[in-house]
């Protein structure tokens, strides 16, 4: 027990339970004579005490000894609460002020309503505006190279603009002050220029948005021009797209007529005209033309160019086009006519002559559809139905459904507007039935058979007829005759032929039969031959690839890998372009351009398919026919006979390897 005079007792009772720290105040400079008796007498403390403090006012000792839980609770009960620790605040406080930059431009135009601070004087016309030069070099980059520079204006006190009017001087340096300007239809022309001049940009798109608000088909053409003299790119663009909208009602206007021949180009040339047939479009640039003949004719072949003529009517093509003095009088204009209608005759593929003219205008609601003919369900069970997709709007329609049993190893092309179906086999007979899809009345019908009949064989479409190519045939079908005729076999019998046309021959890619070589052999339509193509060393392809025509290159999409080969017919050259994304074993590639006018019976505008099948039908990618009455082999013959005839094939792969490296190792002296 440790007791404590003058006042003041601490006491200290060693327990058995518990070893508390204990902390000891003496108020040395009130009991100077017990704070050094507690300083000299420290024995009496536990040998790990700590002395806090020598000699100061308060004296501080530590120790650690047994104490009582009970009696430290009655000394708790005795002390008074404790006031709780205050918590440490930060020590910055960020702050922003949402009205600052407010307050700050009302101040400033409070100054200059006061007259306080001048430091430049802008003058124009005569009329003074009392400025500071802060303020102008903040809102104009144009004022921030003046006074900032090293031009003489920047040490000047006084300072004439002559390119600007003191009304619009006076509306600028307003808006310098207050950010704000009034729009007119009398200023907006000098108010444009003058902002692009002294360079307020903000200025500049008020005044493009109070045109662009005002377009209509007496000042467009106006607008464009002066939006693109001045820079305006957003406003230019709005009253192109105005022009091509609305070039119908324009073409009828006075305005039109004095139009450049460079911005008529334009305007014909756009996919965007809006145009419910092209023939309005022939139109519109022929009486621009017959406006000033002397001066335009020269312009004429040029211009007519733009015109997609192998989309006008065959009627307006005829009576109209070819009969106006315009064209028969010019060799150049006559030539586009009679390659509008061999376009019409399908005397030519399309992707041979990759050009403009040879898309239609999506105004005229021409475009390719993607369409899906029979095979089968997720339960394998057959299909008969027929869709398309148009990629315009998005949706899938129904087509008329195919009018028979539809099984596999059938082949299908597309042939100017329509689709024709060929051969294929019910998995124990094959058939010559040719079926044909009428897009005008939105129908099947049968054509004439084939000569011979076939399964999972390949069609083309080469100047206007259809060729069916086999390992061991070759034969032709004239729609317009309704007429098949046996051409020559193939050179050298090939398996997994593929077929494509380009710029007027057929090109036919496959293994020879028995053997693991590829060649390429093509046909010569006007000699009526095959040829085996000399292409130099072709790439490793281990099975035929899927063949395409796009702008007049042969590209080869290859079944095993993501590996794409490009061959050039002219040059005899072969080339690479970049890899898919991914490898497409099983799959078909075509070529998207041009279309034709879809029946009225659905609600989908246009077909032109183009796609042939060399998978079974789990792919639905082409049809068949079966003659009525027979019952179709299931799609899972189908499957298993493919899958049959790749397993014969790898066979044949790898027997032919074999034998390779025994004649080889036969040959090496080393053996």
């Amino acid at each position: 027990m440790l007791e404590k005079s003058f006042g003041m007792a601490y006491s200290c009772t060693w327990g058995r339970e518990e070893v508390v720290d204990v902390i000891l105040t003496v108020n040395c400079s009130q009991s100077p004579q017990f704070g050094s008796h507690l300083l000299e007498h420290t024995d009496f403390l536990p040998s790990h005490s700590v002395f806090l403090s020598s000699v100061p006012k308060r004296a501080f000792c530590r120790w650690s000894q047994p104490f009582d839980s009970r009696e430290r609770e009655r000394e708790q009960e005795r002390r008074p609460m404790e006031k709780p620790a205050i918590q440490t605040q930060p020590s910055t406080l960020p702050f922003f002020d949402t009205s600052h930059a407010f307050n700050l431009l009302r101040g400033i135009h409070e100054l200059r309503a006061e007259r306080k601070f001048f430091d430049v004087t802008l003058c124009a016309e005569g009329r003074e505006f009392h400025c500071h030069r802060t303020v102008l070099a903040a809102a104009s980059t144009y004022f921030r190279a003046m006074f900032a520079g090293t031009l003489r204006e920047s040490a000047m006190d006084r300072v004439v603009l002559h390119e600007v009017s003191a009304e619009l001087l006076g509306l600028l340096v307003d808006f310098c002050y207050t950010g704000r300007v009034t729009v007119t239809h009398d200023n907006v022309d000098l108010l444009l220029k003058t902002a692009d001049l002294f360079q307020f940009p903000s200025v500049k798109e008020a005044c493009c948005a109070f045109l662009e608000q005002r377009l209509d088909v007496s000042n467009c053409l106006e607008i464009q021009d002066f939006a693109e003299a001045y820079a305006c790119r957003d406003l230019a663009a709005s009253a192109r797209r105005f022009v091509l909208k609305n070039i119908v009602e324009l073409a009828k206007g006075k305005d039109f007529e004095r139009l450049p021949w460079k911005r008529l180009l334009e305007f014909v040339s756009d996919d965007g005209l809006a145009v419910d047939k092209e023939e309005t479009a022939y139109q519109i640039a022929a009486r621009w033309v017959k406006a000033d003949p002397q001066r335009r004719l020269h312009y004429w072949p040029e211009l007519l160019q733009q015109v997609r003529l192998p989309f006008v009517r065959r009627f307006f093509l005829l009576a109209h086009v070819e009969s106006d003095p315009l064209v028969y009088l010019s060799p150049a204009c006559l030539r586009l006519v009679s390659e509008a209608r061999a376009f019409q005759s399908c005397e030519y593929d399309r992707h041979d002559r990759p050009c403009q003219r040879m898309r239609p205008r999506p105004s005229t609601g021409l475009a390719e559809i993607l369409v899906v003919v029979g095979g089968c369900d997720q339960d394998c069970d057959e299909l008969v139905t027929v869709d398309c997709y148009n990629p315009q709007t998005g949706q899938w329609r129904y087509l008329a459904e195919f009018p028979d049993h539809l099984g596999g190893g059938y082949s299908i092309a597309a042939l100017g507007n329509d689709m024709y179906v060929t051969g294929g086999s019910d998995g124990s007979r094959l058939y010559d039935g040719v079926w044909r899809y009428n897009s005008s009345v939105n129908e099947w019908t049968e054509v004439s058979p084939m000569l011979k009949a076939r399964e999972y064989h390949s069609t083309c479409v080469l100047k206007g007829q259809l060729y069916v190519v086999a390992t061991d045939s070759t034969e032709r079908y004239d729609h317009t005759l309704d007429c098949w005729e046996p051409l020559p076999p193939m050179l050298h019998p090939m398996d997994n032929c593929s077929t494509t046309t380009c710029r007027g021959y057929l090109y036919a890619i496959g293994s020879l039969t028995g053997e693991d070589t590829m060649v390429i052999q093509s046909y010569d339509p006007g000699a009526g031959r095959w040829a085996l193509v000399n292409c130099g060393q072709l790439p490793p392809w281990s099975f035929a690839p899927k063949t395409v025509t796009l702008n007049g290159l042969i590209y080869f999409v290859r079944d095993d890998s993501a590996e794409v080969d490009v061959f050039n017919p002219l040059k005899n050259e072969w080339d690479k372009i970049s890899p898919m994304n991914q490898v497409h074993v099983g799959g078909s590639v075509a070529a998207l351009g041009a279309g034709s006018s879809c029946p009225a019976a659905t609600t989908t505008p246009h077909l032109l398919a183009r796609q042939r099948q060399h998978l079974p039908p789990v792919h639905a990618a082409g049809a068949q026919r079966l003659r009525a009455g027979r019952r179709p082999e299931t799609n899972a013959i189908h499957l298993h006979r493919h899958h049959r005839n790749l397993a014969l094939h790898n066979h044949n792969h790898n027997h032919n390897q074999n034998h390779n490296r025994e004649l080889n190792r036969d040959l090496d002296p080393a053996h």
